[in-house]
């Protein structure tokens, strides 16, 4: 049964902007209180549809009988505007959406400027927990894509993603791949990574993607590849972060 429950968005504007709101609806709400629907997570098959009320956009599952199941589908929260409109938002919000943003690696520009990088792109689903069209989503979600970035003085960086239509989407500045220098041989073993891989990449600069509060990763850390086909977690409090992206910026 879903619940109604009181959050506290983000006092940040570009925050509130980043999940994709109209951008006057945005605006009303930056750091304001509002009642959201939250539909509990759901494991797959424990709900039957007939074929003539289907949920719209959720995944489903169809047995050999051929009847309708929901596939798994995980917390998710909405809400409604003055005018009947309902939109969704990042479920982590529950939680810690009116946390401040923690900028760990800020930039610091004379001028505006732009560029493009890559990165994996989080799940179907927090693609669309920021309003991206649920097509859109699927077609991209934990792919590889191209965005652009965008800096200026006194401004939280901008990141952008354009749809299959050219149309461009916000998605959250954090999102982005960060460039981390891993600890040292013993601390990545206490992480579970094996020793010939711990002693090769000790102290050494890798990329990662990381998607905070996206079901697709880690809560508290990273997995970095390590060449082979490998994926190795390792906590983001054992690493040193420095800087975002794919490469390191040259800005000016």
């Amino acid at each position: 049964m879903n619940s109604k429950r009181r959050v506290t968005l983000p006092k940040e504007p570009c925050r509130v902007e980043e999940i994709n709101l109209p951008p006057d609806l945005a605006a009303t709400l930056v750091g304001k209180a509002i009642t959201v629907e939250v539909m509990p997570e759901k494991e797959p098959g424990i709900m039957q549809f007939d074929k003539a009320d289907l949920p719209q956009a959720l995944p489903l599952l169809v047995d050999p009988q051929g009847n309708i199941w929901n596939d798994h589908w995980p917390l998710q929260v909405s809400f409604s505007d003055a005018q009947g409109g309902k939109w969704r938002m990042p479920r982590h919000w529950l939680t810690h959406g009116a946390a401040p943003i923690k900028e760990e690696a800020p930039y610091e520009v004379t001028r505006e400027i732009a560029w493009t990088e890559e990165l994996h792109l989080p799940s179907w689903w927090d693609l669309w927990d920021i309003n991206i069209p649920p097509c859109e989503a699927w077609e991209v979600g934990g792919k590889p894509n191209l965005i652009e970035v965008c800096a200026a003085p006194n401004r939280q960086v901008q990141v952008f993603w354009r749809d299959s239509t050219g149309k461009r989407w916000r998605i959250p500045h954090d999102w982005r791949r960060r460039r981390v220098k891993l600890p040292a041989c013993e601390a990545l073993v206490e992480n579970d990574v094996s020793p010939d891989v711990a002693e090769e990449f000790a102290g050494k600069v890798v990329s990662v993607n990381y998607h905070p509060g996206s079901l697709c990763c880690l809560t508290d850390g990273y997995r970095f590849r390590d060449g082979h086909g490998g994926r190795w977690p390792v906590r983001a409090a054992d690493c040193v972060l420095l800087g975002y992206g794919d490469r390191e910026e040259k800005l000016g």
